[in-house]
């Protein structure tokens, strides 16, 4: 497989969107990767007698758009694309949405919309009769017999009535993660200089205590160094993953109770750990007020930190940045869990999903290029590329690229990966993570024995402008604010004491009716599945 590895910071930024998007997700599709031909849900071109392949029959036109304002493909062109519609008979027409406002301003309006919608916050909105043909009365329009829909597919992304209006990408169930064991999710980590373990006689780092007791060394023997810096946010994602409790949402508290993360009774460890790292002087008070990834990556690449609690991935980010900025260390990956009950919560039925409006001018020509993409032919070209010309499948059942398929200068250039994320169904996307040997490949590794799986929580969302939106809302914004007197307590006591006050905020505010509602629909969930 070709690395360039320096070409690969370029998308850092954006891979880390993505990965954060889909970490919660893993795949569905097939638990172990087979042949990439036609599946059987894919309407693809006709074969001629010598074996090559006829383009399909002329569909016409149709306008996608996508709802990320960010998205860096902003046309369809490129060789993925092109073969894309020689295999669908579709042309695609690409519109990039201008804001976070403008899709929503098009449904209140009820202005003409295009004839595909990719959406990952306006679900609600989209999933909704009088806005969205449901798939199933196009499938049936244009008598698709073989487009075939996963019962457990159905059942987490249908609305409450059975409609189903999309499938979001990105999902898998516990089974599906379990059986395809080379399908990684990217996540949250630690590394360190490797230099300055070295130097130290490369102590023991297997438990959260031993970092303490490293961290400790570091203070005294560079005191020109911060033992620790933390990206924003990540403070409440791997150290809550160390100590087994989830960092947003509802969980299984037992015997089907929903209860919302901030409830886990070992939260309280994970608080005082992190007052620790502070009281200690192992974090600094700036870290907290930091607003984007790159000031704490900085402290790095200046040679100004030790440590990095990021991302599952970042030696391999970050070395080849240290590399051409003239650094003479790098970056270890701790590839181990530390934590004395690690776990992953992954609640969710996947991101963004493509619907139909009722406004569509082309409605065949969209449902056929949705069935392509989610077909498992659909989803390896649009992001693997060509195989054989592309990638190859390795005898392990992984893809052996044979470009830099982390460069996105190339992505763009051929169209590849993004469109891919359209309709992924996981396989493609977690399998092209997989690379024999490398840290991050064995950080995920660590990360998937760790990862439960319980997707019903991912219909457990308070519809827009509920009570239960309003009481959810409230109760993170104040934990946003409340959370960092804990963080920054001057006393083991006056942290407890200030996660006591933030509980009690969250009774008052109404978490209680919260978690009633959020087991109601749990339950109800769980019911479909039977």
């Amino acid at each position: 497989m070709k690395q360039t590895t320096g070409n690969r910071v370029k998308t850092l930024g954006l891979i880390a969107l993505i990965g954060s998007l889909l970490a919660a997700c893993s795949s569905g599709g097939n638990n172990a990767p087979a042949s990439s031909g036609a599946s059987p849900s894919a309407p693809a071109a006709t074969q001629t007698e010598s074996g090559g392949e006829e383009a399909a029959k002329d569909l016409g036109e149709i306008t996608l758009f996508v709802d990320h304002p960010w998205w860096p493909m902003t046309e369809w062109k490129g060789k993925i694309p092109e073969e894309i519609t020689k295999r669908t008979g579709v042309k695609v027409n690409v519109q990039i949405a201008a804001d976070e406002q403008q899709l929503p301003l098009m449904v209140a309006s009820g202005a003409q919309m295009p004839d595909i919608v990719y959406t990952y916050n306006n679900h609600q909105a989209m999933s909704n009769p009088n806005i969205s043909y449901t798939w199933d009365e196009l499938i049936d329009q244009y008598k698709l017999q073989d487009f075939e829909i996963a019962p457990i597919a159905r059942a987490v992304n249908a609305t409450k009535d059975g409609s189903l209006y999309t499938i979001r990408n990105g999902f898998m169930t516990a089974e599906e993660a379990e059986a395809c064991d080379k399908c990684l999710n990217p996540g949250q980590g630690l590394s360190v200089r490797a230099d300055i373990m070295e130097a130290l006689g490369n102590p023991k780092l297997e438990t959260l205590d031993d970092y303490l007791s490293i961290l400790e060394q570091v203070k005294a023997k560079y005191p020109d160094l911060i033992p620790a810096v933390i990206t924003p946010g990540e403070a409440g994602s791997y150290m809550r993953i160390q100590f087994g409790v989830p960092r947003f949402g509802f969980y299984n508290a037992g015997d089907d109770q929903a209860k919302y993360y901030i409830n886990h009774p070992d939260q309280e460890a994970f608080y005082l750990y992190i007052n620790k790292l502070y009281r200690e002087g192992y974090i600094v008070a700036e870290n907290f007020t930091w607003q984007e990834r790159t000031e704490a990556e900085n402290q790095i690449l200046n040679g100004k930190a030790f440590s990095l609690i990021n991302a599952s991935g970042d030696s391999e980010t970050l070395n080849p940045r240290l590399e051409s900025n003239g650094k003479d260390f790098r970056m270890t990956q701790v590839v181990q869990n530390l934590g004395p009950n690690p776990k992953v919560y992954a609640n969710s039925i996947g991101w963004s999903g493509m619907y139909v409006p009722k406004t569509a001018k082309n409605t065949e020509a969209a449902i056929k290029f949705i069935q392509y993409m989610y077909s498992i032919e659909g989803q390896r070209l649009a992001s693997w590329g060509i195989e054989g010309e592309d990638w190859t499948m390795h005898a392990d059942g992984y893809p052996e690229f044979h470009f830099d398929s982390k460069d996105q200068d190339v992505q763009v250039q051929m169209g590849v990966v993004w469109w891919g994320i359209l309709a992924d169904k996981g396989e493609t996307s977690s399998l092209q993570r997989y690379v024999p040997n490398s840290a991050s490949t064995e950080a995920m590794l660590e990360l998937k024995k760790v990862t439960q799986i319980d997707a019903l929580f991912g219909k457990v969302v308070p519809e827009a402008d509920s009570n239960e939106q309003v009481i959810q809302a409230n109760i993170d914004n104040m934990i946003k604010n409340e959370e960092m007197k804990i963080y920054l307590a001057k006393s083991e006591e006056d942290a407890k004491a200030a996660l006591q006050a933030m509980l009690d905020k969250t009774k008052s505010i109404g978490i209680d009716r919260l978690e009633e509602w959020a087991t109601k629909e749990y339950n109800e969930a769980k019911a479909l599945m039977k």
